[in-house]
């Protein structure tokens, strides 16, 4: 009798056991995006909301049996509610978060999702360098604004004879932003260029920042700063008679921008890791599908965010929601829509940078 009721208790431990790991199978993975939905950084924001859903989508939001729920917060660009999102997210068991749209916020999330082992965090858009070579719970498929990634922009600028630079920067992005502008400098010093004229800011007074222009007289004004702002800028250097040739960081190259500066924006360089007019197959099968979805074309950022969601998809095949950062370092290189992406052990990425001017109304690639 004794046997008898230790066999029993040993088939229900059992089956109870095997219950819960089932149960445990088909809980939902959950994934947490958190960045800039409405103000005026919500042009990327909303962009990789299209690019995440539409990977997902196409994965009918399931992996290895599991569904997958995405949760969207608008951080507003607020670091307190930014704070709160992300202590929303702990507290609802989500251990994968995409963003944030700007790295100053991202830097906030950061501080607090390093402190948990099994959390992770991937961006497709901030770029400052301050993130670079730290192990760390933070990864990106946008590459860091160091010296070297600046190589093709700096090489293009000596070769066209700019001198004289004279840089504009986004101050309430300054984690990325001024860092641009910095890591620029360097890359242009280190080829025996002089340094930036300026590090002046987005919010001046724009009469006076004409006129610092003025004083200063450079022959290339670089701006980093959001679509908004840039256009704004640029348009109003424009109209002050100032004919000097303008190069933009690559937050900027967005259809918003060109519809925002109107005929300023004709001339304007970028220098960027990404080709609207690529013939990679995959790319032209993406903006086929992003096109059909949602009746425009995808913007750079669209596409990085995409290749977040078709990343996580791949290795979140291999391991559940706590072992994203193991196995992604195991694989460390995937396919992106235009190139391969190749990830460092630090979760930094090194990608083709391309230079780019708007002639007409349209991107296009211009050489070296």
């Amino acid at each position: 009798m004794k046997k008898l009721l230790i066999l029993f208790l040993a088939i229900v431990i059992f089956v109870v056991t095997v219950s819960l790991l089932f149960y445990k199978e088909k809980e939902p993975i959950k994934i947490g995006f958190v960045g800039a939905l409405t103000g005026k950084y919500s042009v990327l924001g909303n962009a990789m909301v299209n690019g995440v859903l539409l990977a997902f989508e196409e994965a009918n939001y399931e992996v290895n049996g599991r569904k997958i729920d995405i949760v969207f917060k608008d951080d507003k660009q607020d670091e307190d509610l930014n704070k709160n999102i992300i202590n929303e997210f702990l507290a609802n068991d989500i251990k994968i978060i995409i963003g944030n749209v700007t790295s100053s916020m991202s830097k906030v999330t950061m501080s607090i999702i390093n402190n948990y082992d099994d959390m992770f965090m991937i961006s497709a858009s901030s770029a400052s360098n301050e993130f670079s070579g730290k192990d760390d719970n933070f990864f990106r498929v946008h590459v860091a604004n160091n010296a070297q990634r600046f190589d093709s922009f700096t090489n293009y600028v000596i070769n066209n004879g700019f001198k004289r630079v004279y840089g504009i920067y986004d101050p309430y992005n300054a984690t990325y932003a001024k860092d641009y502008l910095i890591n620029f400098e360097k890359s242009l010093v280190s080829k025996g260029e002089k340094p930036l004229l300026s590090y002046s800011k987005t919010n001046s007074n724009l009469d006076f920042l004409v006129d610092d222009i003025r004083k200063k007289n450079p022959d290339l004004i670089i701006i980093c700063a959001n679509s908004v702002d840039s256009a704004r800028v640029i348009q109003y250097i424009r109209l002050k008679g100032l004919k000097t040739q303008v190069a933009s960081a690559e937050w900027a190259r967005t259809p918003s921008f060109i519809e925002n500066a109107g005929k300023a924006a004709e001339g304007v360089i970028f220098n960027i890791d990404y080709d609207e007019n690529s013939a990679s197959p995959s790319y032209k099968e993406f903006v086929h599908n992003y096109k059909r979805k949602y009746d425009i074309s995808p913007s750079m950022y669209a596409s990085k965010a995409y290749e977040i969601g078709k990343i996580l998809l791949e290795v979140l095949e291999k391991g559940d929601e706590t072992q994203i950062k193991r196995n992604l370092l195991l694989q460390k290189e995937f396919e992106g829509v235009q190139d391969k992406i190749l990830f460092d052990e630090y979760g930094d990425v090194i990608r083709s940078y391309y230079n780019f001017k708007v002639k007409n109304g349209e991107f296009v690639k211009v050489d070296e």
